[in-house]
C-alpha cells in the first residue's frame, strides 16, 4: 500500500493536534484543581459531583437554619427563665408579705405599687423582640405587638396561636418560637375565674375593670354562667339618670334584682361573689361582659393583686386572705406553665445540637467523597503534563523531518 504525501501530512498534523489537546486538558486540570473539567470528560462522575455538591449545599442551609433556631430558642429560653427567677419569684415573695395579718395598710399599698412595677416589667418581657426585630411571643404574626393594654388595665393577646418552624433536614423541622397565649394566658386558674370586656359596639366612654372574686363559694354556685351589664335609657328610673341592668347570659334573666339601678362612674358592683367597676360615661345600650373561665393569665393575676391591695382596708381581712391564697396558687400555675415551655425549649435545643453534629459529620464524608471524584491528583497530573509536553515536542520535530522527505529535495 502506498502512502501519499497528503496522508503523511495529515497523520502528522492529527497526531500533533491530539497531543496538544491532551496537554491543554491536563493543564486545565492543574489550573482548576478539578479532575472533571467538562461533563463530557466523565458523565457518570460529573453527575455524582453534582449530586454531592447539592447535598453539601443543602447541608450548609440546614446548618445555618439550625444556628438561627438555636439563637432564637436561646433568647426565648433565657427570657422565660429570667421571668421565672426574677419577676414571678419576687411577686410571690411580696404576696406572702402582704398576707401577713399584722402588715399595716400603708405597707400593703407599697407592696401593690411594687407589684404594679413588676406587672409592667412582665409585659415588657412578653413583648420581647429578637435580632430580626420580630416579637418572639406573637406566634406567626411576628410584626404584631402581642400584648396590648386594654382600657381596664388588663392586657389582651393580639398575636395568633401559630408556631414558626425552620427546616433542619429534608423532612425535619423544629419550632423556633412559642405563642404567648399558650404560655402566659392559657394558664389553669386555681379556682373558677372570669374575665371582663367591653362590647366593641359601645358608643360611650365606659370601661369595665378586671374585677375580683370576693366570695368564691357564691361564685362557684353561679359558675359557669356569664353576666351582661346593660345600660338603659335615663327615663327608666325616677328621678331619671344613668342606670343599668345585670342579666344572666344563658337565659337573659335579671340577676339578684339588679335592674334599673342608679349608676355613678367608678362605683363597685358586687354580683354573684364578683366585684368589678365601670368607669367613664356609658351610653344607653352599651354593654359590658363578665365571662366565666377556668383560665387566668399571668397579667390578670398580677393586676387583680394590685387592684385588691390598692383598695383593701384593715377591715377586709377575709378578702385579703382569699386574694393572697388565689394569687399564690395562680402565680405557681403561671410558673409551671412557663417552666413546661422552658423544658420543651431545652429539648428542642438538644435536638438541634445533635442535628448540627450529624450535619457536620455528613458534610465531612461528602467532602471526602467529592474530593476523590472531583479533585485532581497534582503529582500525577504534573507528571502527565511533562510527558504530554515531551510527546508534543517529539511529534513536532518528527513532523518537521517527515515533511521534508520529497524527491524534489534531491534534485
Amino acid at each position: 500500500m502506498r502512502i501519499s504525501s497528503l496522508q503523511q501530512f495529515n497523520l502528522g498534523l492529527y497526531g500533533m493536534l491530539d497531543n496538544q489537546t491532551s496537554l491543554q486538558h491536563t493543564y486545565q486540570q492543574i489550573t482548576t484543581g478539578r479532575k472533571i473539567v467538562t461533563p463530557a470528560d466523565d458523565p457518570v462522575a460529573a453527575t455524582k459531583i453534582l449530586q454531592l455538591e447539592q447535598e453539601m449545599g443543602l447541608g450548609e442551609l440546614f446548618d445555618k437554619n439550625a444556628d438561627a433556631a438555636l439563637n432564637r430558642l436561646g433568647l426565648e429560653h433565657d427570657t422565660l427563665k429570667s421571668l421565672i427567677d426574677n419577676q414571678i419569684a419576687r411577686a410571690r415573695e411580696l404576696t406572702v408579705q402582704a398576707g401577713n395579718g399584722s402588715y399595716p395598710e400603708g405597707g400593703r399599698q407599697a407592696i401593690a405599687t411594687e407589684v404594679r412595677q413588676i406587672l409592667e416589667a412582665v409585659v415588657d418581657i412578653m413583648n420581647t423582640r429578637d435580632a430580626s426585630n420580630e416579637y418572639i411571643f406573637s406566634g406567626d404574626k411576628g410584626t404584631t405587638l402581642p400584648f396590648v393594654r386594654q382600657p381596664n388595665g388588663d392586657y389582651r393577646y393580639e398575636g395568633d396561636e401559630g408556631q414558626r418552624h425552620l427546616f433542619i433536614g429534608k423532612s425535619t423541622s423544629v419550632a423556633t418560637h412559642d405563642n404567648g397565649k399558650r404560655i402566659f394566658m392559657d394558664v389553669k386558674s386555681a379556682e373558677n375565674s372570669f374575665y371582663t370586656d367591653n362590647n366593641v359596639t359601645n358608643a360611650g366612654t365606659g370601661n369595665i375593670s378586671t374585677g375580683l372574686v370576693i366570695d368564691q363559694e357564691k361564685y362557684d354556685e353561679f359558675y359557669p354562667d356569664d353576666l351582661i351589664v346593660t345600660f338603659n335609657p335615663e327615663a327608666a328610673i325616677d328621678p331619671p339618670g344613668p342606670n343599668y341592668t345585670v342579666r344572666r347570659k344563658s337565659d337573659d334573666r335579671v340577676v339578684e334584682g339588679i335592674a334599673f339601678r342608679g349608676f355613678s362612674p367608678g362605683q363597685r358592683l358586687e354580683v354573684k361573689g364578683l366585684s368589678f367597676q365601670i368607669s367613664g360615661a356609658p351610653e344607653p345600650g352599651d354593654q359590658f361582659f363578665v365571662e366565666s373561665s377556668d383560665k387566668q393569665g399571668l397579667t390578670t393575676t398580677l393586676k387583680r393583686f394590685v387592684d385588691g391591695f390598692s383598695t383593701f382596708t384593715d377591715n377586709d381581712g377575709e378578702q385579703i386572705e382569699a386574694l393572697v391564697h388565689d394569687t399564690l396558687l395562680n402565680l405557681d400555675a403561671a410558673r409551671d406553665s412557663i417552666s413546661e415551655v422552658v423544658s420543651e425549649i431545652g429539648a428542642r435545643m438538644n435536638t438541634l445540637e445533635s442535628t448540627k453534629r450529624l450535619i457536620q459529620d455528613v458534610s465531612i464524608v461528602n467532602q471526602e467523597t467529592l474530593s476523590k471524584v472531583r479533585d485532581v491528583d497534582f503529582t500525577e497530573a504534573i507528571s502527565r503534563l511533562q510527558m504530554e509536553s515531551f510527546l508534543l515536542d517529539a511529534a513536532q520535530q518528527s513532523y518537521a523531518r517527515i515533511s521534508n522527505l520529497s524527491l524534489f529535495n534531491r534534485l
